[in-house]
């Protein structure tokens, strides 16, 4: 009986044991949400591999509980969208009686007629490049009606930079004067298309939230109604929303997830309302950041650092290329990642309060000098990092395996994530695998005999960045397999948490979906981590999207929004264009985007130093740096680059910081925005003052669950000023902006249930509080961010 009874002991301390187990496995997972898939006008081939990562268990499709046949076996999906009249779709993919749910949303393209009346100049041609057209004047051809040139677009509500080619002459329209800074030392002009603010479409907003209950208030009359847990539909409709509010409650299983979510979307015949996104920890409600993992990116704050030109710490790897060929600006100038180790080592990022690290390519380069410069004359060494000639080996200029495992390793320690800098477009001519596989690139001769050289847009997907650059032919599938494995072994040995990748665009859309689905099926990252891949692409937000999605990228970076920015608080441009852009872009994107926001990079010019006039919007930028000191200029510019930090820390997405940037750190364009980084004492009070108000930003950001979380509405503008709220269920956040030379009074219109008198200010201005309202005075180029304690 003893013996019987000590059996039924251990098997229960067994079982217990197991059940543990399977509690622990579960809290430690993250859900992988399947963003929504953005439609094409008509017909659609959408590869089933992006939603599921076993695709020969999918039993059956349905869209819209309309079964659609596989098309190639199953591994795609084809059909037509013009078959279906609503905006919004749902898309399940059916797997022994369960389904994932997928939300599909319709093109929202429509006809423009597009006309220039030249007031009588004779034109043999006239045509548009643009962001409609990748810049490829060829796409747009006008034809000649009547009094003026014409042609038929077809494009959604937004805003588009263009100029007209006129006989092969590119020029501003003279009949538009909306333009704007092209970063480029000129201007483009800015064509509207319909409806830019959406009034009439549903809004959502959080309101409450109690026990695993949360509720949401829906405004302008939802028709459709999806609300999902992770990828699984819930079973709320159009039928549940009382007195304009909805009630949802979180499913018990979210109970086994470190991190899951709960999503929203709607539409009606308007157009599509914001989404909701509202994170779990372990089944509850995420009410302070703290709580969440560093695998939630919406939380990160990313840090780039260029390693040369950031710290020495390990002289043993300076090993310049001789001055006689190379001048200093153009050199290795001995930055590490002994460098980077020993900054984490010191908590200056932890103090700064990033929380991820962008590291520049780490991967060998060649060790001669290229490129060329007039004057002074030189040529260029690899110092950036650009130049690859290994897949797998380490730049010895910035350390070993070794090094590269250990600042890892302090970085995680930190809780802090790695992004690595992979340079897939090309190789350097000395590549022993292109030396040994000429075949592996495209042709850098055109049939029509012209070189295939920087055609950015007319040739985008094989044109050579230089001569000695040969782009890689990434539609062969030898060389795909071959780039995919090696970055996927980068993932494997060295454990990183996502990459960045150079030249996106260039690049085809089928081998960022085969690398995506290699790093999903290697045994480092399991679907239940997230891995972030964030593209370089210049264009309209349209081919930007189309490189973001499920089985692509997790995200790009929005360079139409930063130029915005740069125009407007540095160029004193209209803040009424930058507010355009950003809603174009949360419409694009989404509202609770993972898309990454620039202080600025090692391509363009310092943003402080075109905001205090040492560097000017209509020269060649790269130029200014050879031919003279290009510094701050006019101290104003500090207040500016401030406004740029705030506006990126309180809308959806992820800001990122250009190393030197949390100061002020003046220069041209490369290589003097390549500057060696400074610390301490090498500071001036403004840049000290600077960095200060750089960490109580980041601090602020990242303790406010309104401006990680929070939906986000009200977004007004006018020429001068910029306004916009964000909630997050009972957390209420207000900025403001003040680009004048003159103090200006902020009205602040506050929801019912919201308090005055919890809300505060952040940084000095007087907030005069009254009944369901409050106004404020902003300071000249300066802002205010309130928030709920």
């Amino acid at each position: 009986m003893k013996k019987l009874s000590k059996l039924f002991t251990f098997i229960l301390l067994i079982l217990s044991m197991v059940s543990c187990v399977k509690k622990t496995q579960k809290a430690d997972r993250v859900a992988l949400i399947i963003m929504p898939q953005n439609l094409k006008y008509s017909t659609n081939v959408l590869f089933l591999q992006d939603y599921v990562q076993h695709i020969n268990t999918i039993d059956s499709v349905t869209i819209d509980q309309k079964k659609i046949s596989f098309y190639q076996s199953k591994r795609q999906i084809e059909f037509s969208a013009l078959n279906y009249t609503k905006p919004l779709l749902l898309m399940q993919l059916w797997q022994q009686g369960k389904s994932t749910d997928v939300i599909l949303k319709k093109s929202p393209k429509h006809r423009y007629l597009f006309s220039f009346n030249p007031h009588g100049i004779k034109y043999d041609s006239v045509q548009i490049a643009g962001e409609i057209n990748a810049w490829t004047p060829s796409r747009t051809k006008l034809q000649w009606h009547d009094t003026s040139w014409q042609q038929m677009l077809f494009l959604p509500d937004g805003q588009y930079a263009y100029q007209l080619v006129a006989d092969a002459n590119w020029m501003l329209d003279p009949n538009n004067e909306h333009k704007v800074p092209n970063g480029k030392g000129a201007f483009n002009s800015v064509l509207t298309v319909g409806n830019t603010n959406g009034s009439k479409a549903p809004k959502l907003l959080s309101l409450s939230h109690k026990d695993k209950h949360l509720k949401l208030l829906l405004l302008n009359k939802p028709t459709q109604l999806f609300v999902l847990w992770n990828n699984q539909l819930l079973p709320i409709g159009i039928s549940d929303i009382k007195n304009k509010k909805l009630e949802i409650r979180i499913p018990t299983a979210a109970n086994g997830y470190k991190l899951s979510y709960i999503r929203v979307f709607s539409a009606n015949k308007y157009g599509l309302s914001n989404d909701i996104l509202i994170p779990l920890v372990e089944g509850n409600i995420a009410e302070n950041s703290k709580i969440l993992p560093r695998e939630a990116w919406r939380t990160n704050i990313i840090y780039n650092v260029f390693i040369d030109r950031f710290y020495d710490a390990d002289s043993s790897n300076n090993k310049p290329l001789p001055d006689s060929i190379v001048v200093y600006k153009a050199n290795y100038q001995g930055g590490d990642i002994a460098g980077i180790i020993n900054k984490i080592k010191s908590g200056y990022f932890k103090n700064l309060g990033v929380n991820s690290l962008w590291l520049s390519p780490v991967i060998k380069n060649t060790e001669g000098a290229y490129g060329h410069w007039p004057n002074p004359k030189t040529k260029f060494s690899s110092y950036h990092g650009y130049w690859p000639v290994s897949f797998t080996k380490m730049n010895p200029h910035f350390g070993t395996p070794n090094d590269l495992h250990l600042l890892i390793k302090r970085a995680h320690e930190q809780n802090c994530n790695i992004l690595l800098d992979m340079v897939a477009n090309h190789v350097h001519q000395e590549h022993p695998y292109y030396k040994k596989h000429p075949e592996c690139a495209t042709k850098l001769v055109l049939p029509d005999g012209s070189l295939n050289l920087e055609r950015w847009d007319d040739h985008r997907l094989t044109t050579w960045f230089d001569k000695f650059l040969p782009t890689l032919n990434l539609e062969r599938p030898e060389v795909a397999k071959m780039l995919a494995d090696s970055i996927t072994w980068w993932a494997q040995t060295y454990h990183v948490d996502g990459f960045r990748y150079d030249a996106a665009k260039h690049i085809p859309l089928s081998f960022w979906r085969r690398l995506t689905k290699e790093l999903k099926d290697s045994i480092i990252y399991p679907q239940d981590k997230p891995l972030y891949q964030l593209g370089e692409t210049y264009g309209s937000t349209e081919l930007i999207n189309s490189y973001i999605g499920n089985g692509l990228l997790n995200a790009q970076f929005d360079f139409n929004v930063y130029d915005a920015a740069l125009s407007a608080f540095a160029g004193n441009n209209s803040l009424q264009l930058l507010k355009d852009r950003l809603q174009q872009s949360l419409k694009e994107y989404g509202y609770h985007n993972t898309m990454a926001y620039i202080t600025g990079n090692q391509d363009k010019g310092r943003f402080i130093s075109y905001a205090g006039g040492a560097l000017h919007f209509d020269e060649n930028a790269k130029k200014a740096g050879w031919t003279r000191d290009v510094e701050v200029g006019d101290t104003v510019a500090y207040n500016k680059l401030q406004m740029l930090i705030a506006f990126n820390m309180t809308i959806p997405g992820v800001p990122v910081i250009y190393y030197g940037d949390e100061f002020g750190m003046p220069g041209a364009n490369d290589p003097d925005c390549r500057r060696m980084m400074r610390f301490g004492k090498q500071l001036n009070r403004f840049e000290k003052k600077n960095l200060a108000i750089t960490k109580k930003l980041i601090k602020l950001r990242k303790s406010t669950m309104a401006l990680l979380y929070g939906d986000i509405y009200s977004i007004k503008a006018d020429s001068i000023t910029m306004q916009y709220a964000r909630r997050y269920f009972d957390k209420y956040a207000w900025i403001g902006f003040n680009n004048s030379s003159e103090s200006k009074r902020f009205n602040i219109q506050l929801p019912p249930d919201i308090n005055p008198i919890k809300l505060e200010s952040n940084f000095g201005n007087q907030l005069v509080k009254k009944a369901d309202s409050a106004y404020l005075i902003i300071p000249p180029y300066s802002y205010e961010i309130l928030n709920t304690k």
